[in-house]
């Protein structure tokens, strides 16, 4: 050896790994020094920066990749939301409306009377027999407890009586700005809200609970990241009440992920933290804005109706033609985005209907023009219904869309035989529309609470658009697998402002790794839900499964 620096203290080796440069190149190992990649290439390269103190570490039969990015996560979110003791009754566990009710009625009987009760996975396209639980069907089911019953989208809950009065909602309450309490003609609540408004209910749940439980559930939700094959994740949408203990629960231990933050918009433009807040495993970059809510509620703004079907009607209450609305005014939008891009913060905007893609495109537009805005990273979340000339005009604003697309995997059918019809549906998320019009970076995501991390399932649509019961919604919208790669890796890591440091193998970042058993880039796609997740490496270190 010539020098200290050029001394590996560990090399990987591995059938292939591949480094997703901008060649896509596969080398043989790879040299690693203090965390960070030191060289790539051949087995015999990498020994040449190996002494006696060198580790050799060999994955025989195994194919390596740069550690996944989940560019569209919550973990802490999750953990806060869906863990014990909230009660699951998603359709994948409770199929039928009237036993996820039944699930009510038992859990709330044996529970002391006016303890508060939070049921999460409502489920309008799944749940058989749906209809919306009114508060005196909830009233009667849980009739000495408060309860709260919220969807598995996440953008609305229902509640009971007890419930409303426990949280003080009254005639009297305001709607918070981006949320809506629905009221009677009277003006009393009746139990159902939407968006802003669900957080008069979870941030007191959440903050009765404790901070113990909290850290015990977001950590449950790190290690599922892990599993799910990702080194780094996102927390998008962070209150001020949730900085805090984000903050603290990242700077006092090893996280077996990288997260990067994204502050939730305040209508004043204010933020919680310093932009560029922390260091590479907690680092706050953003702000969300969530512009509309799910298509599941039926709370976007769309041009063409809903269709008018037994599961728009019944199961999600919608009127006939149904077009939806936004959380804001398009004036409202506008300000927030110009308040924040005048500080420089890069934007991500929830944004599904397309009537919503128009104001905040328009939004967009005006702020990058009046600031002059170059390497601005403005996302769109999600992008469940962009026209054509919305992908275009994207391109040309340098604006770039991450994809929900695990949306088509359990609701594929519902999307399109109950909801927008087969023409609409094989559109749906159209990332093979956004890569053929020249987006050259979006990414894929799994958005949980909604669905769990699981980077294979997003390669596995990304190549296929199958639903989990078999059915292909749009075959021209599948993109080719390395286009997939990318999207999991560099381009979403560009999307979160970590391209400089992970989504590729290349000497400088850090040795983040994910080792599956196979190549998805060697193998039939209709296999790709065949491919498992082996282990994940954190700066030269594996995380998972725990050495």
């Amino acid at each position: 050896m010539d020098n200290a620096t050029s001394r590996a203290d560990l090399i990987l080796s591995a059938d292939e790994i591949v480094t997703v440069d901008p060649l896509m190149s596969t080398v043989e190992a790879v040299a690693i020094q203090g965390g960070r990649i030191l060289a790539t290439g051949s087995r015999k390269a990498m020994l040449e920066h190996a002494d006696a103190h060198t580790k050799i570490h060999e994955l025989p039969g195994r194919t390596v990749f740069p550690g996944f990015v989940e560019a569209h996560g919550h973990p802490l979110l999750t953990g806060l939301s869906r863990g014990d003791p909230t009660v699951d009754i998603r359709a994948v566990n409770i199929p039928s409306f009237d036993a996820a009710m039944a699930t009510v009625r038992r859990r709330a009987a044996k529970t002391t009377p006016g303890e508060f009760i939070l049921f999460f996975g409502l489920d309008p396209q799944l749940h058989e027999g749906m209809h919306e639980p009114s508060i005196d069907e909830l009233d009667r089911l849980a009739p000495d407890n408060p309860v709260a019953v919220q969807t598995s989208n996440f953008h609305v809950m229902f509640l009971n009586q007890k419930a409303l009065t426990h949280f003080n909602l009254t005639p009297q309450t305001k709607d918070p700005t981006g949320g809506k309490i629905h009221r009677a003609a009277d003006g009393k609540p009746t139990g159902k809200l939407e968006e802003k408004a669900t957080r008069l209910v979870l941030e007191p749940y959440w903050a009765a609970l404790g901070e113990e439980r909290a850290e015990r559930e977001f950590d449950v939700w790190l290690w599922k990241h892990a599993r799910g094959g990702y080194t780094t994740t996102a927390e998008l949408g962070i209150s001020s009440a949730m900085f805090p203990l984000l903050d603290r629960l990242l700077t006092q231990r090893d996280a077996p992920v990288r997260i990067v933050g994204y502050q939730m918009a305040l209508p004043d433009g204010a933020t919680i933290t310093n932009r560029d807040h922390g260091d590479d495993r907690f680092r706050m970059v953003g702000i969300k804005l969530i512009a509309d809510g799910s298509p599941f509620a039926g709370n976007i703004w769309v041009s063409r109706p809903y269709l008018n079907t037994q599961m728009t009607l019944k199961g999600m209450a919608l009127g006939r033609d149904h077009t939806g609305h936004m959380n804001w005014t398009p004036e409202e939008i506008g300000t927030i985005i110009d308040r924040y891009a005048s500080e420089g913060w890069q934007i991500a905007v929830h944004v599904q209907g397309d009537r919503t893609f128009d104001v905040v495109l328009d939004a967009f537009e005006a702020a990058i023009t009046r600031y002059d805005l170059k390497d601005h990273r403005f996302r769109i979340e999600h992008c469940a219904l962009p026209r054509p000339e919305h992908i275009a005009r994207a391109v040309k604003l340098g604006v770039t869309f991450s994809f929900f697309l695990s949306h088509l995997y359990y609701w594929g059918e519902a999307l399109r035989d109950g909801m927008f019809g087969e023409d609409r549906a094989a559109q749906y998320m159209p990332i093979g529309s956004a890569l053929r019009a020249g987006m050259d970076r979006v990414s894929v995501h799994c958005d949980a609470p909604m669905t769990d991390p699981d980077v294979v399932r997003c390669l596995h649509l990304a190549v296929n658009r199958r639903t989990e019961k078999g059915a292909v919604i749009g075959p021209e919208q599948t993109i080719p697998v390395d286009d997939a790669i990318r999207a999991v890796t560099i381009h979403a890591a560009w999307q979160l402002q970590m391209d400089d440091r992970v989504g590729s193998i290349e000497a400088g970042k850090y040795a983040d790794f994910t080792v599956l058993d196979c190549n998805p880039r060697r193998i039939a796609r209709d296999s790709m839900m065949d491919v498992r997740v082996l282990e994940t490496w954190l700066g030269g270190k594996r995380v998972w499964p725990e050495p």
